[in-house]
């Protein structure tokens, strides 16, 4: 008898322990971390090197270049991290460098800050369930983690639409400026077996399957058609400055045959953007203000070193294109007026809002800015590593500053966010 009432309280206590760690998991929204920044002089340019995080355990990874990073406040950056033992998006105060979780729940991706207020759009894909895309009030987030009294994550979150069976999001999503639509990277229904490896074996690419794009009605979850293409969807951003204009790509997990184009989502059209050449490797493309895009022409294979290679730009209205720049040595110590042009090769590439500068990272994981009115070139911050993710440098909001995500604090294991400020001599 005293053995079954013991039995049954081990019982009770270990369903009790259960519920607690159940619950316990799925509550980090709003919890704080203690600041983790740190300052080193770059020891090539000298300048000073910023670090937001550098936590010991976990990989901090920021959110594409395509997309916005700061808060619409300049105040917090997004990162994903694993910190709290799964996957979730956090927000790093530039100034205090508290860190805070702000999602919860399962497998959550394709973050879109809101440009204009304390809002977040993102994709969850709960286990056996239709993907979702949630908007995230994380305003409130920040006041309740501030006083100490959360609530359950999903009060902070609202259910803009369930994603139909037939269709997988596949390639991105992006925000537009207006912030009533959402562009959404797709593949239509598909043979699912050929999924499982989707690279493949062959080519050590990923597989091409027709893609396209819907558009969602951020109001009220309407899901409508954009447009359907016969490749692989990818990268999908949308403009930071003008309405109903999005830029792709034909995803290959290399060089592409035609790697950019251009949606019109008033007319629900779209066209290649910069119609490239066989000898020309394309990549990266970002939109840099409302009437240009820069990309990367790439140069780290011999083949490619004989023509015109490096960050480029094109207009968006009439396709004109132009050569910003490129990394002109492998060897950062060396003079660089006698190193020969294309000795390595820029990989990713962004512009600040106010369109005098670009910036790249290159293959030895170095940035440099490029003054796009004179073309003149400032190296920031060598010796990034580019592993295990590559750099992927972003203006702040006001063009002062750049981010970056670097492998160097511990030598390629784990990635950390650091901000570089741009000297005023530059």
């Amino acid at each position: 008898m005293k053995r079954n009432k013991l039995s049954k309280t081990i019982l009770l206590l270990a369903a009790v322990c259960a519920v607690s760690i159940g619950s316990n998991s799925q509550a980090q929204i709003g919890k704080r971390f203690p600041s983790e920044m740190s300052t080193y002089s770059d020891p090539v340019t000298g300048l000073p090197v910023r670090v937001l995080t550098n936590s010991p355990e976990y990989s901090d990874s920021r959110i594409y270049q395509t997309h916005p990073q700061w808060t619409y406040d300049n105040e917090y950056i997004a990162f994903r991290s694993q910190r709290t033992g799964s996957g979730q998006l956090f927000l790093v105060h530039e100034t205090t460098g508290e860190i805070i979780q702000i999602t919860d729940g399962e497998r959550n991706g394709e973050y879109n800050l809101s440009r204009k207020k304390g809002l977040l759009y993102f994709v969850r894909r709960p286990e056996g369930k239709p993907a979702q895309i949630i908007e995230l009030d994380y305003d409130r987030v920040l006041a309740d983690s501030q006083k100490g009294k959360m609530k359950k994550y999903t009060d902070y979150e609202r259910l803009v639409t369930e994603w139909p069976d037939t269709l997988r999001i596949s390639g991105g999503m992006g925000l537009d400026v207006e912030e009533d639509l959402l562009y959404v990277g797709v593949t239509p229904p598909y043979d699912a077996e050929t999924w499982v490896n989707p690279i493949d074996d062959s080519t050590h690419r990923i597989k091409n399957h027709p893609g396209g794009i819907r558009v969602v009605d951020v109001k009220t979850g309407e899901i409508r058609m954009g447009f359907n293409v016969d490749f692989t969807m990818g990268h999908v951003q949308a403009s930071p400055f003008v309405t109903r204009e999005i830029v792709f790509c034909h995803e290959t997990g290399g060089d592409s045959p035609q790697r950019m184009w251009f949606g019109d989502m008033a007319t629900n059209s779209y066209r290649p953007l910069y119609i490239e050449s066989d000898y020309e490797w394309v990549t990266h493309e970002t939109i840099a203000d409302a009437d240009h895009v820069y990309f990367n022409v790439l140069c780290h294979l011999e083949r490619l070193k004989t023509k015109p290679s490096g960050i480029f730009s094109v207009n968006l209205r009439n396709g004109h294109v132009r050569v910003m720049g490129q990394v002109v040595s492998n060897n950062v110590n060396d003079d660089l007026k006698s190193i020969p042009a294309q000795a390595n090769s820029f990989w990713h590439c962004n512009g600040s809002q106010d369109g005098k500068w670009a910036v790249g990272d290159d293959f030895s994981g170095n940035i440099t800015l490029i003054n796009t009115r004179t073309g003149e070139m400032h190296l920031l911050t060598t010796g990034h590593l580019m592993k295990p993710d590559h750099a992927h440098p972003y203006f702040s909001l006001d063009n002062t500053r750049v981010l970056i995500q670097s492998g160097k604090l511990s030598d390629g294991k784990r990635l950390s966010l650091m901000v570089i400020d741009i000297p005023e001599s530059f």
